[in-house]
């Protein structure tokens, strides 16, 4: 087709359709507006949308931030009280312990001595017993000088040296023989 032929159809479409085209481009194009219009309207609304979350979203950090930080600080303090009171607690128990320690080794100290001090009364009294029963002995037996040695006198002298040994008389053996038998 030539370039005429071109016109003519273009031509004869525009006397055909001519009214309606233009009704349509015009509708198209009112169409178009109203929808760049609201697109404009939309990505406006869009970003401001952003923005308004974007500065909601880094003032919830700052908030976040500060809140973290306070804790953190709070966190801080209250480890170190704690800290404090533990080293407070534990130094006051190392003395307690320290003090208790000094006292179990004073009282042990002095059972020591005690003891020791026993010790030698039980054995002075020891020794006083056997220079007491050697001169008993001695003494009944220079009595016995040349006589002879019956088993009564013997066994009379063994048993006054028992009871010495043990603390007693021969007057508190019979009286207590005597309260048995009633």
């Amino acid at each position: 087709m030539t370039e005429k032929n071109a016109n003519n159809v273009d031509q004869i479409r525009d006397l055909i359709f001519g009214s309606q085209i233009k009704d349509f481009e015009e509708k198209f194009n009112q169409v178009n507006n109203a929808l760049q219009i609201l697109e404009n309207k939309i990505t406006k609304t869009f970003s401001e949308s952003q923005i308004k979350l974007q500065k909601e979203t880094e003032r919830s950090l700052e908030a976040l931030e500060k809140k973290i930080d306070n804790l953190s600080g709070t966190t801080h303090k209250e480890r170190t009280k704690l800290k404090e009171l533990i080293d407070s607690t534990d130094e006051s128990l190392q003395d307690q312990l320290s003090n208790q320690k000094d006292e179990f080794t004073v009282k042990l100290k002095i059972m020591k001595e005690n003891t020791s001090d026993e010790h030698k009364k039980i054995a002075e009294s020891i020794e006083a017993m056997k220079i007491e029963l050697t001169e008993t002995l001695q003494t009944k037996l220079t009595t016995l000088s040349d006589d002879k040695l019956s088993r009564d006198t013997m066994a009379q002298m063994l048993l006054d040296v028992a009871m010495k040994i043990q603390g007693t008389d021969m007057s508190t053996l019979i009286t207590e023989d005597k309260k048995s038998d009633k």
